[in-house]
């Protein structure tokens, strides 16, 4: 059974300006660099998005309700003003993590602009990690999750923050 960690990142955020650097898809991890977080500022079309307690208790409901939709199970979900993490299973070891990651996407997007008004509020791909195995996946639900600031829920305490 397939299980993996997705991160949603909001829309504008984590910059090539932070001071750890920045994720750029297929290269990895990189320096800070602030002639391209000046490039990537100038090519958006929206504002920057920050996810307040609204905002982080509706992505939450969300995962839920899509959890029903497309047959997974959800197992953490632990937010920040600045991005969503969602810790994730499901049986039919066929089904790529990519297809399950967007349709997710989708739903978190679908649901923040019906709530909250239409606009950009993702950003685009997002991280994904495979659990590989129990001791990673206790790290992540006891130690690493929990941590976050904004609003969390776990399969063993529910809601909270």
């Amino acid at each position: 059974m397939p299980c993996y960690h997705f991160i949603f990142h909001a829309y504008g955020t984590w910059m090539p300006d932070e001071d750890d650097g920045y994720v750029r898809r297929k290269e990895g991890q990189l320096p800070q660099d602030m002639r391209a977080a000046s490039e990537y500022r100038r090519l958006m079309t929206d504002d920057a998005v920050t996810l307040d307690e609204l905002h982080q208790r509706a992505m939450i409901d969300e995962v839920h309700i899509a959890a029903t939709h497309q047959s997974f199970r959800t197992h953490f979900v632990a937010t920040e003003p600045t991005h969503i993490h969602v810790l994730v299973s499901w049986q039919d070891d066929e089904r790529p993590f990519e297809k399950l990651r967007a349709s997710i996407r989708q739903s978190l997007s679908r649901r923040l602009g019906r709530d909250f008004g239409k606009r950009e509020w993702l950003s685009e791909g997002g991280s994904r990690n495979r659990v590989s195995n129990q001791e990673h996946y206790d790290y992540l639900v006891c130690t690493y999750l929990p941590r976050h600031s904004g609003w969390k829920w776990s399969e063993v305490k529910g809601l909270f923050k």
